[in-house]
């Protein structure tokens, strides 16, 4: 009897240690990068990274001081992940992780993702970030997950021009703000007497 006892206990234990050590070896993409600032390459820090899973958001962390982040994700969802700051112009990009298989070749996948974010201004047409940046996508033929270059290079152009506008814009800025600082404002003469 007391054999029986103690081979129940070590087969509920095995099959308890067996259900923790497979959920600790569970698959997940870890996605992490550094966000910077578009003149000076410099990390950007407090900067929202935000992960919406199948349209409902799900978390979010903040950049340390040197733009750091790092996030970790799901298969079996479509993630839309935000980067966001208020005096910043906001870009997100898009991954499709709903193929991946229930068991891949990998424990899991690294993602690096560098995000290059720019000040806001006024008035200006930001309206290309409006859609997403980049796009990951489970790919069965080579049983990986990989970028769109395609959907990258068709908005390359797009987003090429509007940056080349909003340096000119910046530039703009600059040079009204030089000449502003240098011209001289006439007041009233204090009177000198000899």
């Amino acid at each position: 009897m007391m054999v029986k006892q103690r081979v129940l206990v070590s087969l509920i234990g095995a099959t308890l240690g067996l259900f923790v050590a497979t959920d600790a070896a569970a698959f997940h993409i870890k996605l992490h990068g550094l966000v910077t600032e578009y003149f000076t390459g410099d990390g950007l820090k407090d900067v929202q990274v935000r992960l919406v899973k199948d349209s409902v958001e799900r978390g979010t962390v903040f950049t340390n001081g040197r733009g750091e982040y790092e996030l970790f994700l799901e298969r079996g969802y479509d993630y839309q992940v935000w980067y966001y700051r208020q005096d910043l112009v906001p870009k997100f990009i898009r991954i499709d992780a709903s193929e991946i298989p229930l068991f891949p070749d990998v424990p899991f996948y690294d993602m690096d993702v560098q995000m290059t974010l720019f000040e806001h201004i006024a008035g200006f047409d930001f309206s290309v970030f409006d859609a997403y940046v980049g796009l990951a996508e489970y790919k069965h033929s080579v049983r990986n997950l990989n970028w769109d270059i395609e959907y990258t290079e068709r908005r390359r152009p797009e987003i090429a021009r509007v940056m080349i506008l909003y340096e000119r814009a910046v530039g703009d800025r600059k040079r009204a703000a030089e000449i502003e600082g240098k011209t001289i404002k006439r007041g009233k003469r204090k009177r000198v007497y000899f």
